[in-house]
Formats: C-alpha cells, structure tokens, sequence
C-alpha cells in the first residue's frame, strides 16, 4: 500500500571530495568549503504503515566523536544540507512499510510568532493516511553517530527566551525542522536563508540565542569526569551562570556523546554522567524545563543510556538522538531503537548521510544526499514518534554534506536541497 506525494522538478548536482574517516578529528565543528554546481531537492511524504493498520491522521509540521575503546573505529560526526530545485526520485520502501500520504491534504496559513527575518505566515499542512510505526530489531554491526561540540568561546547572548516547548508539546512553536550548527552559525547568509524555515537551532552551548525569529536550543555538553578541557569547562561555567542568575530555558539537553571520546565526544562514565545529571541538569524539571537525555555517538550499538538510566532520579522527557546512516531505512532502524528502549519520543539532534559499515565514510555523491535528505525529512514528518529534527554542520562529514560553505558562509547544494524539503511544510 504505497502512493507518494513527490513536490517539484529535477535539476542534478555533483560534489566530490570526501574526507577519511579520520578527518571528522579535525576539529569541533569547523566549517567546510563546499564547492557546488546545481542544486537537487525530492520532498516525498510518507506516512508509516503496518499490514491491516488503522487510518489515522496525522499532522505533518514544519520545523552537529572520537572512538573509544568500547565505540568501533566507525563513528563520527554529521554536517547539514542544502539546494534548490526538486527532483522526482523513486524511493524503494523500508522492510516496515513505508506508506506515502495520500488520502487528503489541506493546508492552511497560520500566523507565525517569529520575529525578525521570519515569514508573516506559515503553511500547516495536514495530511490523512495510515500511522503506525513497524517494528525494528536493531543490528549489532557498529553504528557511527557523534558530533563534536563547537568553539572553546561560550556565546554571551542570553538564553533562549521561548520555545514554545513543554512537557505536553514537544515540538518548538509546532514546527519540526531545525538546524544542528556551531557557534555563530546564525550570523551567516545561510541561516538567513533557513531561518523562515525552521523553528529552533542548536550552537552547543547552553545559552545558544534566539535569532530572526528561530528559538536557540540549549545544551550542557558536559560536566565534571569529562576530561574534555576547556571547551567543556567553558560551558559548564556559562551554565552554572545560567542556574546562579535564575534563568531558566524551557528545554535544556545534556550531555553531548558521553559514550565517546574527546575532542569531539564529552566522554563520561555513566556514574559521572548520572551524579552529574541529578546535580546539574534535574533541578530544572521542577521549575518546568524540558529534559533532553544525552545523546549516543553510538546510535542504535549504544549500551549506556540503560545503566544510565538505572542510576537517576530524574528521568527525561525527550531522547535525543543522532542519526548518522546512508538511507532512510537505517534512520528509522535507529529512531525506532530508542522509541522501543526507552518509550519516549525522539528529538534528532543530528542527521547525516554517512556509509557507516563497515567504516566511517561520508556521502559523497550528491544524489545520494539529495534523496537521503528528502528521504529523511518526509519521515521524519509523518512520524508521530519524531517530535524535531536537524540535519549536521561540522566537522568529519566530508566536503559534499556541510549546509554552510565555509569561506561565503552562504547554502550549499546540500543545505538548499534540505530547504526545499522543509520550506512547504
């Protein structure tokens, strides 16, 4: 039972150049030059079925790792995503059934709340078809997943203001799509260019600003047992400001990859991690924030979210998690994985296109990347287990996937390719 909504035209783009596995050590979340020719974006709604499923209807919404000795010598971090014009992709469907929505589809204008550089209205689309997520078992062959946090300089700018964000809504301001960037990726004409089109954005501090109108989603990378230096005791210090000035975010995640090593992973034991959690990050959920679980560099191989667990008072809301995969059948292996595990619902905190076994290798084809992102986002959309989701921006992801090129600061075939996945939603 398949039927697509597949949005636009074609144009074809090729970018070569990937790095090696080890390039993703670089540096935390650096930028990439990124030299492209044409841009290519499919939009293919699809909505997730099982055999004999109900029809239920969904709404769709609008909205960046070093190994250890326990992580395989294939994970790594993830870049963003851009183009332009769409092309008409077939798309094999995943072993679970994926359904493409077809049954009826309104869209309405709603006001938008954002403010500077934000459209005066935004499209809800409504789409009616069956949901209902397939079950995965998940694969013991190592998954990469990782992303560095960004520049040792904690942004000064104040804490988010609002996200729209609670325990009863999960979604910043109704809109999925986001952006995982670095510090100061909101001064650039790229994220001028995304920002009518998504909701939130995330630099890896604890305090990352709001911005045209697109809400600042923060994050204590790590804490004490990170033996990270200064670019994890910078933000320590910026959120212990936070606390002692009484500002409090509506969501706040932590820790950033705890299960691998540094410079990009914040590379805790799972005691620290859970001292460290009921003493930082816990207080906030009785003063109404919105708990992000730490995220695993080691995606759906990870075995540290379950001793972890054990080991808290304080549970969270939401599980953040990181998809680093080279098809949107492997995505929804690992969404489905932390759904089933811990019974919450996802917020991607990164996605990439990466051929993850049997090493680390970015994508470096283009196609491949335009139908991946479209992909992606369709899924992402019509899953009602996927409250957000942002695509990657840094370091290790090769010269094809970056959103931003480095040296204009402008979209790249990959990042306008994900906003034309995301602008009509």
């Amino acid at each position: 039972m398949q039927s697509a909504l597949i949005l636009a035209g074609a144009a074809i783009a090729q970018v070569a150049n990937a790095h090696s596995h080890d390039a993703r050590h670089a540096r935390l979340h650096g930028k990439r030059v990124v030299v492209t020719d044409v841009e290519v974006a499919v939009v293919t709604v699809w909505e997730t079925v099982t055999a004999g499923g109900a029809a239920a209807a969904p709404t769709t919404q609008a909205q960046y790792v070093a190994p250890t000795s326990q992580a395989p010598s294939n994970y790594g971090p993830a870049p963003s995503a851009y183009s332009s014009a769409a092309s008409s992709v077939s798309v094999a469907a995943a072993s679970s059934v994926y359904s493409p929505a077809a049954s009826s589809i309104s869209v309405a204008p709603v006001a938008s709340s954002s403010s500077a550089a934000a459209p005066s209205s935004t499209l809800v689309t409504s789409v009616s078809s069956a949901a209902s997520v397939a079950a995965y078992s998940s694969s013991s062959a190592a998954a990469p997943s990782g992303y560095a946090a960004s520049s040792s300089a904690a942004s000064s700018a104040a804490a988010p203001s609002g996200s729209g964000v609670s325990a009863s809504n999960l979604t910043p301001n109704g809109k999925k799509a986001g952006l995982s960037g670095y510090i100061g990726i909101q001064n650039t004409q790229s994220f001028s260019d995304m920002a009518p089109h998504i909701s939130w954005y995330s630099d890896y501090t604890p305090n990352t600003p709001d911005e045209q109108g697109v809400t600042g989603i923060g994050m204590l990378w790590g804490a004490d047992g990170s033996p990270c230096g200064s670019d994890m005791t910078t933000r320590l210090a910026t959120y212990e400001q936070m606390m002692a000035n009484n500002t409090i975010p509506s969501i706040m995640f932590g820790f950033y990859e705890p299960d691998c090593t540094c410079t990009m992973s914040s590379d805790m034991s799972t005691s620290d991690a859970a001292t460290q959690w009921e003493s930082l990050i816990a207080p906030l959920a009785a003063k109404g924030t919105v708990l992000g679980s730490p995220s695993m560099c080691k995606q759906y191989d990870e075995d540290f979210l379950t001793p972890f667990k054990s080991a808290i008072q304080t549970d969270w809301d939401v599980t953040s998690i990181h998809i680093n995969k080279p098809n949107v059948t492997e995505a929804q292996k690992d969404v489905e994985y932390y759904v089933q595990t811990y019974g919450k619902k996802v917020w991607v905190s990164e996605f990439a296109c990466v051929n993850d076994q049997p090493s680390w290798s970015p994508c470096t084809d283009q196609t491949q990347i335009d139908t991946f992102i479209n992909d992606v986002v369709s899924y992402f959309e019509g899953s009602s287990d996927v409250v957000a989701y942002g695509p990657s921006n840094g370091a290790g992801l090769g010269d094809a996937w970056p959103l931003t090129d480095s040296t204009t600061g402008e979209l790249t075939a990959t990042g306008t390719t994900y906003v034309n996945a995301i602008k009509g939603l």
